[in-house]
């Protein structure tokens, strides 16, 4: 079994100091994923743009997201000065409150490297995390990967439009696709052929 025991107004105590960093100040309006790391002797939490740790008694690995208004709300209402808490496959078990976990991880460390973004991440943040080797899995696990397909789907729809502006300058999608690698250290998976395909819908 995988779990560990704080004392509650520890993590009371970091879940208000990830709150504080947030651009909502309101609880309610905080939609961000939380991520809890749990490791020897102690508890991670993180959320774009800020991440804390405590303390505490532990037994075995194991990562859990969840949304963290959610988390921020059972924590809060547990009178208790203790905290149980258990990882299952898809729970997480606070004292006598059992919730669903969106992923839950503890059999191998491949999800184990926390995600690092600012609060107020852009596309960029989000392409540059191909340079900063995650895994699959870690991307996966944090709900990020998505969303870097995401940001990689507009860049390639902006591709496309500067290059209907600048053709008839003999611009090609190639000579754009080299300055974005280029200037701004980003990856991009897209190639002249698919380039080409975008724009021959036109």
């Amino acid at each position: 079994m995988v779990s560990f025991q704080c004392k509650t107004n520890d993590f009371k105590a970091a879940l208000m100091r990830l709150k504080a960093v947030h651009k909502h100040k309101h609880v309610i309006s905080i939609k961000a994923t939380c991520e809890l790391t749990l490791t020897d002797g102690n508890v991670q939490l993180a959320i774009p743009g800020a991440i804390f740790s405590f303390q505490c008694q532990t037994k075995g690995t194991a990562k859990a997201t969840m949304e963290f208004r959610r988390l921020f709300d059972i924590v809060g209402h547990h009178s208790y000065d203790e905290l149980y808490v258990e990882f299952f496959d898809g729970t997480l078990r606070f004292g006598y409150v059992i919730v669903q976990a969106k992923t839950v991880f503890f059999k191998n460390d491949k999800v184990l490297k926390t995600i690092v973004l600012p609060d107020k991440y852009t596309d960029l943040d989000l392409l540059l995390m191909k340079n900063e080797g995650y895994t699959k899995e870690e991307l996966e696990f944090n709900n990020i990967l998505e969303l870097m397909n995401m940001a990689e789907r507009r860049v390639y729809y902006n591709i496309r439009r500067a290059s209907l502006y600048l053709r008839d300058y003999g611009i090609m999608p190639k000579e754009i696709k080299k300055l974005l690698v280029e200037k701004l250290c980003i990856k991009l998976d897209l190639d002249e052929k698919e380039v080409n395909l975008l724009l021959s819908s036109d």
